[in-house]
């Protein structure tokens, strides 16, 4: 296991991440920096400096982070994993934040349209790390948006039921709902104002989840029926899921 993450997780370390898993390596073995270095293959004056260094090795960055795995397994995954999603939302912010500008800089609907449609699908698929970091800018760009589709005459409108693909659907169900566990009014203006979803599936899909949380861990089965008298647009929707989308949608509340 530890030559398997060494090989995957190595190359995304900087030059400071090193130094701080040396650190923690360091810390572990009493502030013997010494034993520190012998462990991870290097001599003593290598290990100096790391945090100011411009470039360090991939074969060095292997030993100390396999070094850190063998000593201080769980917390060397729990700071892989937290710079891991550091960089997946900066990233995330770098891709939107492009698209946002070229929806901005549009000068013709189609190229408009093309960014829009692009962000909002980026959106809607990353809507967890947003809501974690960057919800607020995200919400700033989409305002900004619409009213750059105002000044284009675009209509800014999300797609009706019928051009949603069911994975589509499933993502919306998911997201809206695991947010209407913590604060049903912020879901509801999180579904409307942000995700724009058209009125014949918002209506009954707000209308659901407050049927569904009221009555808790209900049975599956009083569940489907309950959504059958939510409104036929929905009951079919969900109705056209396999079992394990079902599943998912059911688990929410």
């Amino acid at each position: 296991m530890y030559d398997y993450i060494t090989e995957k997780y190595a190359g995304m370390l900087n030059e400071a991440d090193v130094g701080i898993l040396f650190n923690l390596l360091t810390r572990e073995l009493g502030e013997n920096r010494s034993e520190a270095a012998r462990q991870c293959g290097l001599t003593g004056k290598a290990t100096y400096d790391w945090g100011e260094a411009t470039y360090v090795k991939l074969g060095t960055k292997k030993k100390v982070l396999q070094a850190s795995l063998k000593k201080n397994f769980l917390p060397t995954l729990e700071y892989l994993f937290k710079r891991s999603a550091e960089r997946s939302e900066d990233l995330l912010h770098t891709i939107l934040s492009t698209l946002y500008a070229d929806a901005i800089e549009a000068v013709s609907k189609e190229e408009f349209e093309v960014a829009v449609n692009k962000f909002k699908l980026l959106q809607m698929n990353n809507q967890g790390i947003i809501n974690d970091g960057i919800r607020d800018e995200v919400i700033d760009m989409g305002s900004l948006m619409r009213d750059k589709a105002s000044e284009l005459t675009v209509p800014f409108r999300a797609k009706t039921i019928h051009e949603m693909l069911p994975e589509e659907i499933v993502n919306v169900i998911q997201t809206v709902g695991q947010l209407y566990v913590e604060n049903p009014s912020e879901a509801e203006l999180f579904a409307e104002r942000d995700l724009t979803l058209p009125e014949e599936f918002l209506k009954p899909l707000m209308q659901t989840f407050r049927k569904l949380c009221a009555v808790n861990r209900t049975q599956t089965s009083v569940m489907t029926e309950a959504l059958k008298v939510q409104g036929p647009t929905l009951a079919t929707a969900i109705g056209s899921f396999g079992v394990g989308e079902q599943e998912n949608f059911f688990s929410l509340c």
